[in-house]
């Protein structure tokens, strides 16, 4: 049909070109497709008009008989083609297209998904990210956010990844399905044991609801996992006993308050040996607080004896985040 529209529009601006240009010296063959253009969209701005027979002629075949209705085709294609493409968008099942972004599986409920959202873009170096949400328990994402597109699919299929674009992302987070699923820990596990097959390299920070089921993602090397029941908990009874503590871990533990927790890794190595009440020092007269650091899945907050090496995770609050090359400078 668009063919049809483009041989209508261009046989009838050669038609009034060849007929009107004798009675109309000054005319164009770009006047004369201006005239076809105008005409078969119906604005018809009469600037340009058809006065010799050839040109009427040709004005009532190309135009109103073949491209009125080769436009009016068209133009019902495109709307229903756009149409088409938002409904696929709206339940997950259009093709992405994106590089670099988050994806979060699965779905507890609305108000958590937007929050992990929100925290996530409000760190600046993030502020544009792309954000997939891969479900299948949603039949249209229930919110709409600039940053936000849906996946509609088993998280445990690699079909769903595949549309997700898993082999551009970086990051993943894995939710419980509901804190009340006995399952849940189980879910997320094969999760990320798929993810993890699909693209051994990628990070991936899992929700675990009970440390006991830890032993679920022991093969899986990048699997970061939060226990978030537990650390609810353990804040609870932190603030009953120590007023003022939960007020500061939130403020911590978000990119909305200025000053919040970050790490930096050891990658290279140090000529000379430098303990970490040194650094901490250091560190501290930049305003970097340098909190613990961790080492071979220990933490140690006493800087006591402890020395700098390759491999040490160092946690620290900061209104910026630093890598390890920026706070070496420091040093």
């Amino acid at each position: 049909m668009v063919a049809v529209l483009l041989a209508s529009v261009l046989g009838n601006a050669l038609a009034f070109f060849f007929f009107e240009s004798p009675a109309q010296p000054d005319l164009t063959i770009a006047d004369s497709f201006w005239y076809s253009i105008i005409s078969i969209t119906t604005i018809g701005y009469g600037d340009y008009s058809a006065s010799t027979l050839g040109a009427r002629a040709g004005t009532v075949v190309f135009i109103v008989l073949v491209g009125l209705v080769a436009f009016t085709t068209t133009a019902g294609m495109l709307v229903d083609w756009v149409l088409d493409l938002r409904i696929k968008e709206q339940t997950g099942m259009a093709n992405l297209q994106a590089k670099g972004h988050l994806l979060i599986i699965n779905f507890p409920n609305e108000g958590r998904v937007r929050q992990i959202i929100e925290e996530f873009v409000s760190d600046p170096s993030h502020k544009s990210d792309d954000i997939f949400i891969v479900t299948d328990t949603l039949t249209s994402l229930p919110f709409s956010h600039p940053n936000v597109s849906f996946v509609r699919g088993s998280p445990l299929e690699e079909e769903t990844y595949r549309r997700a674009l898993l082999s551009h992302a970086t990051r993943v987070i894995i939710l419980s399905t509901n804190y009340d699923d006995p399952n849940s820990d189980s879910v997320a596990a094969s999760v990320a044991s798929v993810i993890h097959h699909l693209n051994p390299h990628l990070r991936v920070v899992a929700e675990c609801l009970n440390p006991k089921h830890k032993l679920l993602f022991n093969n899986l090397e990048g699997v970061a996992l939060v226990y978030t029941l537990d650390m609810a908990n353990n804040l609870l009874v932190q603030e009953t006993q120590d007023p003022g503590v939960t007020l500061l871990t939130r403020a911590m533990t978000s990119n909305l308050v200025r000053g919040t927790l970050a790490s930096a890794e050891v990658d290279s190595p140090v000529e000379d040996s430098m303990s970490y009440e040194h650094i901490a020092s250091k560190l501290l007269s930049q305003h970097v607080n340098l909190v613990g650091v961790i080492r071979d899945e220990q933490v140690h907050f006493s800087f006591v004896d402890l020395f700098l090496a390759v491999g040490d995770r160092l946690v620290y609050i900061s209104s910026s985040r630093y890598t390890w090359a920026a706070l070496l400078k420091t040093l």
